[in-house]
């Protein structure tokens, strides 16, 4: 079937490649699903504030990770061009920029910690996601030193130490949860708050397992010594990390934006409401990490022949990512439509939200088709070094289009939250066709 449609071999190596990265955003997906899983047994309410307290975070801390992971592309064409002396440095400069965005992040969070009950959610939701959230914003600091270390494995083509490390995370983090939350083996029982001890310890875990890898294999060949012995040295790489990573942090951020806004916004419609949107937005991740593991492996290809100039089968790379996402995208459409009640029952078996979050799932069959292509064009963009124009790109789809039409028709219409998540999806269509046409026009001359 691959074969048949017109992307064979390019495909087979994009998969090789990426399947692993996808291994391992699912498991980091699953992370949220397992939290989501585990605190639904304590009622909605702790689901709604899950919800608001993974949104807040992932709005504020996004920034972040869409700096790190675009200097995947940048150590791919380092490692092209043979000039890998310089990568112990650069990963250096790069776990410092981490560390320091982590620490505006953890401020901004700290505010948000502060005025979280001026935000018109209910009170039970509030008082349950403040400790929660707080516990979450310690996690940012192992979560950016584990992506620093991702984006080097990644940028050398290894792909599976990540995945093996975010597995093992997974498990003890379902682990920890099944003793925090409900207070086994001796502990006392800390419901939501013990479900974010969990994340906390899983995420340190994951930065020291990268860290000790990437010093010990022979693969990378970085030393601990080589690579911080020029901490004050006048020779870093701290402009070219900020001159491609900043706008695409903006690409990410707008785009959470959107997401924890509709969040937002759907709390002010009732804990129903935005459990709901919690379970549906959750199933709906689950299927958006394929399009981020082929959007990461496509863009190393593509970074990979932009180095050697060979436009023409970056070009082709690229297509055959798009191609790929748009057939593995479409099956996960129909799964939603035929299989909406039970994937929504695993979370939980209230009828107000399971009924909802099903409806919810239909519209999801049609937004993550053009979720996953706006994934994968702006991910072959990056392996162009190409972020600033398409972050502009992201700020009409998300902040000009997406959030004032999500506002109205959730708040100003009968739609109510199905409202919000057509709003989701309209966006999401504006930049998929944007961002794939600026693609094809870059590499056109091939």
């Amino acid at each position: 079937m691959i074969e048949k449609f017109g992307v064979g071999n390019r495909v087979k190596k994009i998969l090789i490649t990426g399947l692993p990265i996808i291994g391992g955003q699912l498991s980091l997906v699953l992370m949220g699903m397992a939290d989501t899983v585990m605190v639904g047994k304590l009622g909605h309410t702790s689901i709604a504030a899950t919800g608001l307290s993974v949104s807040i975070f992932f709005l504020v801390s996004i920034f972040g990770i869409g700096l790190i992971s675009a200097t995947t592309p940048m150590i791919t064409a380092y490692r092209v061009k043979n000039e890998e002396s310089i990568l112990p440095a650069f990963f250096r400069d790069l776990l410092i920029t981490g560390q320091l965005t982590s620490i505006l992040i953890f401020i901004c969070l700290m505010i948000i910690i502060i005025i979280l009950p001026q935000l018109g959610q209910e009170k039970e939701v509030v008082k349950l996601a403040r400790p929660f959230l707080l516990l979450l914003a310690v996690s940012v600091f192992p979560m950016n030193w584990y992506l620093s270390g991702k984006s080097v494995c990644d940028g050398f083509f290894i792909t599976k130490i990540p995945m093996i490390i975010t597995t093992f995370a997974l498990l003890l983090n379902i682990f920890f949860n099944w003793i925090f939350i409900y207070g086994n083996l001796g502990f006392t029982a800390m419901g939501l708050t013990g479900a974010g001890l969990a994340t906390l310890l899983a995420r340190i875990f994951m930065a020291v397992c990268i860290s000790i890898y990437i010093f010990r294999t022979e693969k990378i060949g970085f030393r601990i010594k080589d690579t911080f012995s020029g901490l004050l040295s006048k020779t870093n790489y701290y402009k070219p990390i900020l001159k491609l990573g900043v706008p695409a942090g903006f690409q990410f951020f707008f785009e959470i934006v959107a997401f924890s806004g509709a969040a937002i916004i759907a709390g002010k419609l009732g804990s129903v409401q935005q459990a709901s949107h919690q379970i549906a937005i959750n199933i709906a991740s689950f299927t958006f990490m394929f399009a981020v593991g082929i959007s990461v492996s496509g863009s190393m290809y593509v970074a990979e022949y932009y180095a050697k100039n060979d436009i023409t089968a970056a070009r082709k790379y690229g297509i055959s990512s798009l191609k790929l996402i748009i057939m593995v995208e479409v099956i996960f459409a129909l799964i939603f439509i035929f299989f909406n009640k039970p994937l929504t029952g695993i979370y939980t078996k209230e009828l107000p939200v399971l009924n909802t979050a099903s409806k919810l799932l239909l519209i999801a069959a049609v937004f993550q088709i053009v979720d996953g292509m706006q994934a994968i064009s702006l991910g072959l963009l990056r392996g162009l070094h190409d972020t600033k124009i398409p972050s502009y790109l992201t700020f009409v789809a998300y902040w000009l289009i997406g959030i004032p039409l999500a506002l109205f028709l959730g708040l100003n219409t009968k739609l109510g939250i199905y409202g919000i998540w057509w709003a989701l999806t309209f966006s999401l269509f504006f930049i998929s066709i944007s961002a794939t046409w600026r693609f094809l026009n870059k590499t056109s001359s091939a």
